[in-house]
């Protein structure tokens, strides 16, 4: 939303809070809609569109280009894979071994 909105929401009410999944699919049906959502929306950006619009987060202390800013969001899910991967590592859960 936030590259949408081209800048800090002044208000995100996340439609995952206060939701109580049962089963890891059941999560995954039910954010497959704004996956698929914010797939389609990096698809309509032209190669101009990445270096020309700014997406506004001053009140987080920076303005950046779409394309800098897409790249952070790619990042910083994998430092998130990263970290779960060690979690699960340290406990010991058998996992595809992809990235180790």
């Amino acid at each position: 939303l936030a590259i949408k909105n081209r800048g800090s929401l002044s208000v995100f009410d996340s439609p995952f809070r206060n939701r109580a999944f049962t089963s890891v699919n059941a999560e995954l049906e039910f954010a497959e809609t704004y996956r698929n959502e914010f797939i389609d929306t990096i698809k309509s950006f032209t190669e101009e569109d990445l270096a020309n619009i700014k997406i506004d987060r001053s009140d987080s202390g920076y303005i950046r280009d779409l394309g800098d800013m897409l790249l952070r969001v790619a990042y910083h899910e994998s430092v998130h894979t990263g970290q779960l991967l060690d979690y699960l590592r340290t406990a010991g859960v058998p996992r595809v071994r992809i990235w180790d």
